[in-house]
């Protein structure tokens, strides 16, 4: 009876032993693969921001602003991405360039007060798109008006 008893401690303690290593295996196998998933998001979340940035960042639109009216523009502003251009004291056929960089997508706002005093508002002009380059040309004209001539640059 003694040899059936120790077999059995044996074989007791032998199980014990195999289920303590496949827990601690499990463990070991669980830590991994979380770690790995964790850097594979990581790497994926890297990825994304940085080829979301390379493809918006220094792209912007050059606008050409051009008072064709034959009143002297006091100020002028013209706005686009939380962005604006001011202009002061643009006489009759004068122009000034401005320019907006790193742009999501909107449209121009305009607003433009004369010498006389009169204000003229355009809040929503043409659209531009994030991650492109664009070449427009504002132009206050006599009416009160605004013409918009847009192109996509180089």
């Amino acid at each position: 009876m003694r040899p059936q008893k120790a077999r059995a401690g044996r074989a007791k303690a032998a199980r014990r032993l195999l289920e303590t290593l496949c827990a601690k295996n499990m463990n070991a196998i669980f830590k991994f693969s979380t770690i790995t998933i964790l850097l594979i998001v990581l790497i994926s979340l890297v990825l994304f921001f940085a080829i979301g940035h390379s493809v918006y960042s220094g792209k912007g639109s050059s606008v050409k602003f051009v008072n064709a009216s034959d009143q002297v523009i006091k100020s002028a502003i013209v706005s686009v991405s939380g962005k604006s251009c001011s202009v002061k004291g643009l006489g009759v056929g004068g122009e000034v360039n401005c320019y907006f960089q790193d742009l999501y997508d909107d449209s121009y706002s305009v607003s433009v007060i004369l010498d006389s005093g009169k204000v003229f508002i355009n809040e929503s002009m043409g659209y531009v798109t994030g991650g492109i380059d664009f070449n427009d040309t504002i132009t206050f004209n006599n009416d009160g008006g605004f013409n918009l001539d847009s192109s996509i640059g180089t």
